[in-house]
């Protein structure tokens, strides 16, 4: 396994400094691309692609995490997931939205003309509207997943792991959210 810290010159800790990681991953982008290299082309292009997937995955809160744990044997998995405690509430008003946006889709599709698709604007509306509460949630969560991953160390397991698990669904339950959004305005 490559350790993307190390590959792009960052602690191993949970929380990186985004302009940090940044300026590190141009920096060697500058160097390792092919464009600029003239010999071992196809070891430039493969390690240019690993600094890529590096950016892409330290970027990433949830991913980062990930690989973190991992590089410390502490890798979870699904067996071993569970819903943080502060997340518990959610679970049934993002399936409830979800579940009521699907319904309503399917109302949409069947009207047959323009009068019976302006009588359903009214439940569009609310459901949007519902849908915007609850994603504000989230990202409250997701603001306070990410204050708590700034305090964090890197030896404090359980916590790394939930707080894994929580981007995990805060990151899934955001883009049904979005999905659902946008499914709705083409009405």
């Amino acid at each position: 396994m490559i350790d993307y810290f190390a590959l792009l010159d960052q602690p191993r800790v949970p929380s990186l400094d985004p302009d940090q990681l940044k300026d590190a991953y141009h920096r060697k982008t500058l160097q390792a691309h092919p464009d600029t290299q003239s010999s071992r082309s196809g070891e430039t292009d493969a390690g240019f692609a690993n600094l890529n997937e590096a950016h892409q995955v330290l970027q990433d809160p949830k991913r980062r995490l990930h690989h973190l744990l991992s590089l410390q044997g502490c890798a979870p998995s699904s067996a071993d997931q569970t819903v943080p405690q502060e997340l518990h509430d959610l679970f049934p008003a993002v399936g409830a939205l979800t579940q009521r946006a699907s319904l309503l889709q399917a109302k949409i599709q069947t009207t047959s003309n323009a009068l019976s698709r302006s009588l359903l604007k009214p439940q569009i509306l609310e459901l949007q509207n519902e849908t915007k509460k609850v994603r504000e949630r989230i990202q409250d969560l997701s603001d306070t997943s990410l204050a708590q991953l700034r305090e964090i160390n890197a030896e404090q397991i359980e916590g790394l792991t939930n707080l894994y698990f929580a981007f995990a669904y805060l990151s899934r339950w955001g883009s049904q959210l979005d999905e659902i959004t946008f499914q709705l305005s083409l009405h």
